[in-house]
Formats: C-alpha cells, sequence, structure tokens
C-alpha cells in the first residue's frame, strides 16, 4: 500500500521541466512567494509534477528552519 502511494509521487524529469518552463511564461510573478506558485498551480488544477515540486521543496525549506531552531537552542 505504502508502496503505491509513493509511486504516484514519482516525478517525471523532462515533464518537470517542461511544466516550469510553461509555468514561467504564464505566472511571470515577481517577487512572489513558493508558496504562492503553489497556491496557484493548485487552484488552476495542473502541472501535477510542479505541484509535487513545489510541495517537496516546501516541505525541506521547512524541516531545515525546524532543525536549525533546535540545533541553536541546545
Amino acid at each position: 500500500m505504502k508502496e503505491k502511494c509513493l509511486k504516484s509521487l514519482d516525478l517525471n524529469g523532462l515533464d518537470l521541466f517542461s511544466n516550469l518552463n510553461i509555468l514561467k511564461e504564464i505566472i511571470r510573478f515577481k517577487n512572489d512567494k513558493p508558496i504562492d506558485v503553489l497556491n496557484y498551480i493548485k487552484r488552476i488544477n495542473s502541472f501535477s509534477n510542479a505541484y509535487i515540486a513545489y510541495r517537496i521543496m516546501l516541505t525541506i525549506l521547512v524541516s531545515l528552519v525546524s532543525t536549525e531552531r533546535s540545533f541553536f537552542k541546545t
């Protein structure tokens, strides 16, 4: 069961590259945060590879910040 969930999140590198190039032309956000781009992708319900990549990126950023904070508290 766990394996099926992970397989549905697999990214295709070429599709991701294509998604990001198209998004760059469509969105043309200036100084927007990654969460704004993620919300836009979610709202238009498209670019599944880019959506997964942004979710992973934002998760990693949150994890790094919380790890740094706990490290410096000790």
